[in-house]
């Protein structure tokens, strides 16, 4: 008789865990279509609301493009920066997620910047924004990395860190410049909502670099994500130094060394054993 007992109880635990098995497989199909759907729905509103704002990070250059811009030439071209350097991040995503987390998390502090400030200052297009700040948000509570995207991986950069401790700063500041001139009396710029995302310009720096630096998954395609939107912005600087929210030569000259320091101190740390450059935890 005891033996019949066991071979029950065995069946019925083998059939319980079928089920589970079985819950979960559904589970984690729908989490992963919700997912996917939500990059293809992020890459519909992209043909239909930036072809014309990204091309100007080419035709921005151009003399036609620099008439046609006039005044906001520095404001349009830095915007199609962020923008850029978000939607990479979060497109990073439509290939082995797991392994670009640290993109991810970027990505999704970027628009939750620039969304809270286009709606605290009722400024810019939130139509077009908070569609992608609820899209992003969909991806990141469905992403099929689940509770690792609170996981940092195996080692960190402590070079990194202080790279972005030193671009904090000035970087801080510039985000407090930017969203003052958002407040009172509010010029064409501000209206259109130009210096808030100007702030989210240099939020981005901070918001991949961090996770870069923190050793996430995915921690270089973040560090080359981080110095993109650095040294653009500050070749724009040093080009249209009388442009409204130019850093002006030297400091724009600063952005780009900044750029080219926390790249190659990125891609050196891979190969080196020193750990300035790279700590295991």
């Amino acid at each position: 008789m005891g033996t019949v007992n066991n071979e029950v109880d065995l069946a019925e635990s083998t059939n319980d865990y079928e089920d589970v098995r079985k819950r979960r497989s559904v589970l984690g199909t729908i989490r992963n279509g919700t997912f996917y759907l939500s990059l293809v729905l992020a890459g519909v509103l992209s043909v239909l609301f930036l072809p014309e704002l990204l091309g100007t990070l080419a035709t921005g250059w151009s003399a036609s493009g620099a008439a046609e811009l006039g005044i906001h030439r520095l404001h349009i071209m830095g915007i199609a920066t962020v923008v850029t350097v978000f939607l990479l991040g979060l497109f990073a995503q439509a290939y082995r997620p797991k392994d670009r987390i640290a993109s991810m998390w970027g990505a999704f502090i970027v628009i939750a910047a620039i969304t809270a400030g286009t709606v605290w200052y009722g400024v810019g297009r939130p139509e077009e924004v908070i569609p992608f700040f609820l899209l992003t948000g969909i991806a990141l509570v469905a992403h099929p990395a689940g509770r690792r995207l609170f996981r940092r991986g195996d080692s960190y950069s402590p070079a990194l860190l202080g790279l972005v401790a030193l671009a904090a700063v000035p970087l801080l500041a510039f985000i407090s410049t930017q969203l003052g001139a958002s407040t009172g009396t509010l010029d064409s710029h501000g209206i259109m909502g130009h210096h808030v995302m100007m702030a989210g310009l240099a939020v981005a720096p901070l918001a991949y670099g961090a996770f870069a630096a923190l050793g996430f998954d995915g921690w270089r395609l973040a560090s080359w994500l981080a110095a993109l939107p650095m040294g653009y912005y500050g070749l724009m600087s040093i080009s249209f130094p009388a442009q409204s929210s130019s850093a002006g030569v030297l400091w724009g000259s600063a952005a780009i060394i900044w750029a080219l320091a926390f790249v190659i101190t990125a891609e050196y740390s891979r190969r080196s054993g020193s750990d300035v450059l790279r700590r295991s935890r």
